[in-house]
């Protein structure tokens, strides 16, 4: 793997104490999951360009917010985590949008670096001809 998450990056960006360990083996194990599938949606060629620090943070920081938009969705299916109370038009308890806030955030800064991005980048036109008449099968395209 050519990015490193650790369970402390995860926590200080969850601003999770370092002294709280009750979230530790789950954090360890959803960074085990997700990094290398993750990872293995990026182009390979910008994982590889570890000389170019600003793509690497970018890379980093895109990860780290995947893996902590999962965490905070994970822990608002656990029981009594999602409790609001509202009291005259105030509501208090969880924001249960910040995990997949979060998620979207590090997909979308991933965005640009995807296999799948740079495969559509590598399309070509085949026929320049203008002028001529198309013709158009009547299948479908997909």
């Amino acid at each position: 793997m050519a990015i490193s998450i650790t369970k402390t990056d995860v926590k200080r960006k969850l601003m999770i104490a370092t002294g709280d360990t009750s979230y530790d083996s789950a954090i360890d194990s959803l960074i085990a999951e997700m990094q290398p599938a993750v990872e293995y949606s990026v182009e390979p060629s910008y994982l590889a360009d570890t000389g170019n620090s600003g793509l690497q943070a970018t890379l980093k920081l895109g990860l780290l917010e995947i893996v902590c938009g999962e965490f905070l969705e994970q822990v608002l299916r656990e029981v009594g985590a999602s409790e609001e109370f509202t009291i005259a038009g105030m509501t208090l308890g969880d924001r249960k949008e910040r995990g997949a806030a979060l998620l979207q955030q590090g997909t979308d800064r991933l965005a640009p670096y995807l296999k799948a991005r740079a495969a559509s980048a590598d399309v070509e036109v085949t026929s320049t001809t203008l002028d001529s008449e198309r013709e158009l099968s009547g299948e479908p395209i997909w």
